[in-house]
């Protein structure tokens, strides 16, 4: 008998098929045939199994949010704030079917990757400050929840058997980095309903996911791994309690005795999740030993009951019996059948069709933002002057694979466009010193001053310059000009620096050495950024970020290593410029027929998790590169294209350029697919999932309460770019906009049709606005516009189609704290069919039928 379901304004509802429930029945028989003993080691990430009863070893998680990550080579999807800007959720699903293929692929290996994947993350882009926006899809409560049970659908796959078991993170209002174990989140009842539970509820609800991971932050006081809406709201979503796993996040367990104060020793810790609905713990990495003895100490003491370890059990194995791990599978009269029945159907993985997969998506991800003048697309055989760092490079998160064969923008037109292509990285060169002494780049990469040795007697240590001793003769073979160095400017007082011979970054080594040692900027703690302080007469101290430590120069060998925590021990350094990143892109823009400026941000820095970013602007070095566009010629034609993890305030750039182009970070394959839409090769298609908003309409990064804050388009936010805005080369005309309300539903049609050189992927989007008084309580503010329905349609070059969608009342609902329920409006509502919350195409007054 199904479980009882909370009431919802999503159409979804569980259902237990004879599959599940033959799955429960295994798992509950295999549980009963275990010892206490043999139990408890499953509640932790890394278990050993149980030989005696065929069960293998087994560990949650393999990170797998636009790709496989942490696992070597992988094909790598945009960025999920980029996937969601298709608003395809076919699309999505596929991507999603894609990377579960790879993941079973890696799951054959030596070193097996869980079939247990932590994605998709379900938290609402609530605040563009978040510092891991890119992680998310939509600031909008329908969009996020079906397009993340798209991705999820996708990873599930199709049939009785799950090629992997999707992880929703995380639960719950968590989106923000700072204090994040330490700070909670108010979420009065109508934003926890109708804000934060929907990108939950309809994946689990609709059989996509099968598991959910808890978050670090307290939610009105209680840390997330206590919330009582585990077992009273989650475990109702799904047909059986046991449907859901739940795992921990990464050190949760601990965090709620040592930051949280919610547990005097990990056993109350261990004992009170177990007591929530908590099935697995992520603590201590693959020790264990604490886990399990907080365990049985729990149960000693009465804490817990063995039933609790119990359900705990069950639902893991029941999550590993879906990837068809023991060998049979349910049909549907309840008995088991081994063979292919029991393999995920289609799960074999085909690289070159998920690369070819990446790309499409990067290129149906791109949004236009702005275009005048025609600026787009380039000409054939035109001069093309590719101008910023991010053109000529293609970056990845912490949670990306190792990409496969990254092609940069620059590459991408040198090798598809028949005109000339100038490139111009923007970086100043720089050479440093220490009093006439120049820096140098040694065996092994080592940056050492020029000398072989330095005095170690009396009077040989520069007082001003501390750790510095004069040079006693240079070093063989030395350059006298030294080393050079491309500098990296990320704004906010924080530069990195790459060795121009190897093309290496700067970073310590494990004895605090500096070396060019760093492909790339990236890591937990990144170890390749530093802090400059510079003095009045031009000289530079660099602090280390990761660290704080100040970089020094050795007595004896000149080598340039960490030093001690003070700015006065530091060795001060001439900053010489060898050449000007401006002039460079002064003289790839003279003459040019288009000026392309690329722009952005490096996702390891100035936001990240556990680091919320301090602004939405440009970093001022990009901004002076901005500000070059104004020197173009009247003949040339200038873009600007972002690639970043979350949305600008432009501020005075807003028009300085004629186009202007975002795509979110966007795998190996971002330059062909960003060149394919410049060229005119194909029309652009991106609609915004979450706005682009101003500085100044910027709400408490705490402030959870979206509907009291206004924040959000929902509730009439400012925005430079409102939500699903984007544009196209040629525009599709929209004409004989109907709407048809029956019983149920409404039915919403628009003719698509187009007369160019493309088809489009158009997005039709569906609001409501809806008085106050329609409602049978008194609810408060309500939404300005509300996202009701959307359909991404196709559009031949040249002619038409008609679109329809089908939107069912029940999304009109809004939640009422005095009938505890989601009630429904009666009388008339304004329906607008619009191509984005700003750009309304049609509005109509409705009458609601009662439901």
């Amino acid at each position: 008998m199904a479980h009882p379901v909370p009431p919802m304004w999503l159409e979804a509802r569980p259902e237990l098929g004879a599959t599940d429930s033959a799955h429960l029945e295994h798992a509950r028989s295999l549980v009963r045939a275990m010892t206490l003993e043999e139990k408890l080691p499953f509640l932790h990430q890394h278990s050993p199994g149980l030989e005696r009863l065929g069960i293998g070893p087994f560990s949650t998680g393999t990170e797998a949010l636009h790709g496989v990550a942490w696992r070597g080579p992988a094909v790598t999807y945009p960025q999920p704030v980029g996937l969601a800007a298709t608003w395809d959720e076919d699309l999505l699903a596929a991507v999603g079917d894609q990377i579960a293929r790879e993941v079973r692929e890696h799951h054959a290996q030596e070193d097996p990757a869980s079939l247990n994947v932590w994605s998709p993350v379900v938290n609402p882009l609530r605040h563009p400050l978040w510092g891991r926006t890119e992680e998310g899809l939509s600031e909008d409560p329908l969009l996020n929840a079906r397009l993340g049970t798209a991705i999820a659908r996708g990873l599930r796959g199709e049939g009785p058997c799950w090629t992997t078991v999707p992880t929703l993170k995380h639960f719950l209002g968590y989106s923000h980095e700072v204090d994040r174990a330490a700070t909670s989140s108010s979420l009065p009842p109508r934003v926890l309903h109708e804000y934060e539970l929907p990108g939950y509820e309809e994946a689990l609800a609709s059989g996509a996911a099968g598991a959910v991971m808890l978050s670090y932050n307290l939610v009105d006081g209680v840390p997330a791994h206590l919330s009582p809406l585990v077992n009273d709201h989650l475990r109702r979503v799904v047909a059986d309690p046991d449907l859901l796993f739940v795992v921990s996040d990464a050190g949760a367990p601990t965090n709620l005795v040592q930051i949280q104060d919610a547990a005097a020793d990990l056993t109350e810790a261990v004992a009170a999740m177990l007591r929530a609905g908590v099935d697995s713990f992520t603590d201590h990495g693959r020790d264990s030993g604490p886990t399990l003895r907080a365990a049985r100490e729990a149960l000693a003491r009465g804490l817990v009951q063995e039933q609790h370890i119990d359900h705990a059990v069950v639902r893991q194995l029941v999550a590993r019996a879906r990837t068809g791990e023991f060998g049979a599978a349910a049909d549907a009269s309840g008995h088991t059948a081994t063979g292919t029945s029991n393999s995920p159907t289609g799960a074999g993985f085909d690289r070159a069709r998920a690369v070819e997969l990446s790309q499409e998506v990067a290129a149906r991800a791109a949004v236009l933002l702005r275009h005048q003048d025609e600026a787009l697309p380039a000409r054939p055989g035109s001069t093309l002057a590719v101008i910023g760092h991010l053109g000529g490079t293609v970056l990845q998160d912490w949670y990306s694979g190792e990409l496969m064969d990254p092609v940069s923008l620059r590459e991408a037109l040198e090798d598809s466009h028949d005109g000339p292509v100038r490139f111009a990285a923007g970086l100043d060169i720089v050479q440093l010193s220490a009093d006439g002494v120049p820096v140098l780049c040694g065996a092994q990469e080592r940056l050492e001053l020029a000398a072989a040795s330095f005095k170690d007697d009396v009077g040989a240590v520069d007082d001003e310059h501390p750790g510095l001793g004069e040079p006693s003769h240079a070093a063989e073979g030395s350059d006298a000009g030294g080393a050079r160095f491309e500098v990296r400017d990320h704004g906010h007082g924080v530069l990195s620096l790459r060795e121009t011979s190897t093309g290496l970054w700067l970073a310590p080594d494990a004895h605090g050495h500096l070396r060019a040692r760093a492909p790339r900027i990236g890591g937990w703690v990144v170890q390749e950024t530093f802090r400059p302080l510079r003095s009045a007469d031009g000289r530079v101290r660099l602090q280390h970020v990761g660290s704080g430590r100040w970089l020094r120069a050795e007595r004896q060998t000149g080598r340039l290593v960490l030093g001690g925590t003070e700015a006065a021990q530091a060795l001060e350094l001439s900053w010489q410029v060898r050449v000007s990143g401006l002039q460079q892109a002064r003289e790839a823009m003279d003459g040019a027929d288009l000026a392309i400026l690329v722009a952005g941000n490096e996702p390891h820095v100035h936001g990240r998790e556990t680091e919320d970013r301090a602004s939405l602007s440009l970093a001022g070095p990009d901004q002076s590169l901005v500000d070059l566009l104004a020197e173009a010629a009247p003949t040339t034609k200038t873009a600007l294209v972002l690639f970043s993890s979350y949305p600008y305030d432009l501020g005075r750039h807003e028009e300085a350029a004629q186009a202007v182009v975002w795509s979110s970070h966007a795998g190996a394959r971002q330059g062909p697919a960003l060149a394919s839409l410049l060229r005119g090769e194909r029309e652009f298609s991106g609609r915004l999932a979450q706005a682009w908003i101003r500085e100044r309409a910027l709400t408490d990064i705490l402030d959870y309460d979206v509907i009291s804050s206004a924040a959000t388009y929902l509730y009439g936010q400012e925005a430079l770019y409102p939500f699903g805005h984007g544009l196209a080369l040629e525009p599709t005309r929209w004409s004989d906009v109907a709407l048809e309300a029956s019983g149920q539903s409404v039915s919403v049609a628009v003719t698509l049709e187009r007369d160019g050189a493309w088809p489009a992927h158009e997005v039709v989007q569906v609001y409501a606005t809806v008085d106050a008084a329609a409602y049978p309580h008194d609810l408060g503010p309500l939404p300005a516009l509300r996202l009701i329905g959307s359909r991404v349609v196709e559009v031949p070059a040249s002619g038409g189609v008609r679109a329809r969608l089908e939107i069912p009342w029940t999304r009109l609902r809004v939640w009422s704290e005095e009938a505890a329920d989601f009630v429904a409006p009666t009388g008339t509502v304004t329906l607008h069919v619009a191509r984005s919350s700003d750009d309304v195409e049609r509005s109509a007054e409705v009458s609601v039928p009662v439901l």
